[in-house]
C-alpha cells in the first residue's frame, strides 16, 4: 500500500482528534512492519493526543488489509528535531537551522547544515557558510530541523 493510501485512512482519525498529519514512515522489517505516523496541532500536542490517535486507528479495518496483522502502530509527535516531509512544511521555518542528507553529491558531500534562506514550490535555499545552497526538496533523503536548544532553553526561561 501506498502512503498516500495510508494518509486517506488516517487523516480523517487525526483530523477528529484536532491534530493534522505532519508525516509517516513504514519501516518493513523482517518479522513485522512498523507504521509510524507523527501528527501535529496549531495547539501543540501531548502524550494523550498519540495515545487516542493510536487507540483510535487500532479499530482502523483498512490498515489491517494494507499492512496486515502483525503491524506495529507508532503514533508520535515531529519533536523539535522533526523531519519534513514536503516542501510546503519548511515554510515555517524560514530562518532556522536545518540538517540535510541529499541523494546526490553537491560540490562532494551529501550532508549540509545551514540555515533556510528559502522556499518556493520544489526548490529551497539553505546558507552554509556564507554560501547560499540550492536544492530540489525531491533529491533530498533528509531534511529536519536543527535545534538551538541554547535558544530554547532562555524562550523557555530555563536558563537564569
Amino acid at each position: 500500500m501506498l502512503k498516500k493510501d495510508i494518509e486517506k485512512i488516517v487523516k480523517p482519525v487525526i483530523n477528529d482528534n484536532n491534530c493534522f498529519l505532519w508525516g509517516i514512515e513504514i519501516l518493513r522489517g523482517k518479522k513485522n512492519t512498523t507504521l509510524r505516523i507523527f501528527i501535529d496541532s496549531d495547539n501543540g500536542v501531548d502524550i494523550n493526543d498519540c495515545e487516542n490517535i493510536s487507540k483510535d486507528l487500532k479499530y482502523e479495518p483498512n490498515l489491517d488489509l494494507s499492512l496486515g496483522d502483525n503491524y506495529i502502530l507508532e503514533v508520535s509527535t515531529p519533536g523539535i528535531d522533526r523531519k519534513f516531509f514536503e516542501i510546503n512544511q519548511l515554510n515555517d521555518y524560514i530562518g532556522e537551522d536545518l540538517l540535510l542528507k541529499s541523494k546526490e553529491l553537491h560540490n562532494g558531500k551529501r550532508i549540509f547544515s545551514g540555515k533556510l534562506s528559502k522556499c518556493k514550490e520544489d526548490m529551497f535555499s539553505i546558507v552554509v557558510e556564507n554560501k547560499v545552497m540550492n536544492f530540489n526538496f525531491n533529491d533530498i533523503d533528509l531534511c529536519k530541523l536543527k535545534p538551538n536548544f541554547k535558544k530554547l532553553i532562555k524562550e523557555n526561561n530555563y536558563a537564569k
